[in-house]
């Protein structure tokens, strides 16, 4: 996803250059914690999916795994 996927609405004032600037540094700074914002959600997606997969096959897995090693442990005792 881009950074201009949501627009902002900034006021323009028609003071000056330094307002301008000042303007449209406020407009770089919202876009930047924008950007952040949305890399932050998307990388808690992640986890959150993989952390799922991880602990669905876990669970899945547990009694099997199980199984095997009392077959392993039996064969040897």
């Amino acid at each position: 996803m881009s950074i201009h996927e949501y627009l902002i609405a900034t006021p323009v004032l028609s003071a000056g250059a330094g307002s301008i600037r000042a303007t449209r540094a406020k407009a770089l700074a919202r876009e930047t914690i924008q950007a952040l914002t949305e890399t932050v959600r998307n990388a808690l997606l992640a986890y959150a999916m993989t952390g799922s997969a991880v602990v669905s096959l876990a669970i899945i897995a547990a009694p099997h795994f199980e199984v095997l090693l009392r077959c392993l442990f039996h064969a040897r005792g």
